[in-house]
């Protein structure tokens, strides 16, 4: 598990905005259309645990990132090496108006 945190840990440092993500589930679907109206798409590195050739690595980088953001959850989506949160997160601030900002604070738009 250590290599497998590890490897999370390095994947959080080398990418400013992470999203951890099954592509059946509705809410990475939800999240996804987030990212494609803001036109940052490209920005976030998207991890399909699904779409692994090796379900036991996904199950333990999964477990990693388990660890590191503290609750078992897709989407779980990270700026900047932090968890920012999850898709209720970006409906809330949606709906409060406040995406935008938490967009811009944290220099993804």
């Amino acid at each position: 598990m250590t290599d497998y945190l590890a490897k999370a840990k390095q994947i959080l440092q080398d990418h400013p905005f992470v999203m951890l993500s099954k592509s059946w589930c509705p809410d990475c679907v939800y999240a996804n259309n987030v990212w494609s109206s803001y036109g940052v798409t490209e920005k976030i590195h998207l991890i399909e645990l699904d779409k692994f050739p090796d379900q036991e690595e996904a199950a333990k980088l999964e477990a990693a990132f388990t660890e590191i953001s503290g609750r078992k959850w897709v989407p779980t989506i990270f700026f900047h090496g932090k968890k920012l949160g999850t898709e209720q997160d970006l409906k809330n601030w949606s709906a409060d108006g406040t995406l935008d900002s938490v967009f811009k604070e944290n220099q993804l738009i």
